[in-house]
């Protein structure tokens, strides 16, 4: 979190000393930067090896134990449990719990931090530029929030109709004999037909949203950086601020961003 305060600073002292010998503080900058994104790199690549191999433990006992637990139940269980869905349980939908209590779970408290911690360093190299940004950003981050559960609502529900047109396919051809008996061929078909249309609605109305919805957030974005460098250049042309500090901010910002980002 410290980089784009010092990467503003190495702006800084090659702007405002173009004509000077500046090599001995631009050398003692850059070698404290590439010290710092050593340290970064090898944090980052432990956090990453540790929560990838303790997933997978996870994953490991949680399906040894759910193998033996269905291995000990009655014979009912399986007569009215399908095989697919427990070879769904034991495969993906551990695979997903594992992931959720280890990447997931390391990954958002990760964007916590940096998102805190970059709002702070913010207010640190301008209060007032960081006042006018945070003007801004929460109507929009909460306009952002409705319509993007609203997107996450609507993919649910294409999700869950896809699943009960395949199921119902599932059910009609494992049971073909009965269909041909009764001559319902072209009932089913329909039935099939309207279910397959229904969810080509849906998807029709997701894409829609979701268009609308990244539409929306790309423009919103590019209209903060530039209410931020409109602001900023009013600042520094009134020497509140320099074109390192100014730099530092909106690499801030940025940051902020995508942790705010990461964490929805």
């Amino acid at each position: 979190m410290s980089a784009p305060f010092f990467l503003g600073k190495v702006i800084d002292v090659i702007y405002t000393n173009p004509s000077n010998d500046f090599s001995d503080s631009l050398s003692s900058l850059c070698a404290l930067l590439s010290g710092i994104f050593l340290c970064g790199a090898a944090a980052n690549a432990t956090r990453v090896y540790l929560m990838q191999t303790a997933g997978q433990r996870i994953v490991k006992r949680l399906r040894t134990t759910m193998f033996s637990s269905i291995l000990k139940q009655e014979t009912a269980f399986f007569d009215k449990t399908r095989t697919g869905e427990l070879i769904n349980r034991l495969s993906s939908d551990t695979a997903l719990l594992g992931r959720s209590l280890t990447e997931n779970l390391s990954d958002g408290l990760r964007a916590g931090a940096q998102a805190s911690v970059g709002v702070g360093m913010m207010f640190f190299v301008s209060p007032s530029l960081a006042a006018f940004v945070l003007s801004i950003v929460p109507p929009l981050a909460v306009l952002a929030v409705i319509y993007g559960r609203y997107l996450r609502k609507l993919t649910k529900t294409t999700q869950d109709s896809l699943a009960e047109t395949t199921q119902l396919a599932e059910e009609r051809i494992g049971n073909i004999r009965t269909v041909r008996a009764f001559g319902q061929e072209v009932a089913e078909m329909e039935k099939y037909t309207n279910k397959v249309d229904y969810v080509l609605q849906l998807a029709k109305k997701e894409a829609l949203v979701r268009a609308g919805f990244f539409g929306a957030t790309g423009l919103s974005g590019n209209l903060i950086v530039l209410s931020v460098l409109y602001k900023g250049g009013l600042l520094m042309g009134n020497a509140y601020m320099t074109v390192g500090e100014l730099s530092s901010f909106l690499m801030y910002a940025f940051w902020v961003g995508i942790s705010i980002g990461g964490t929805e």
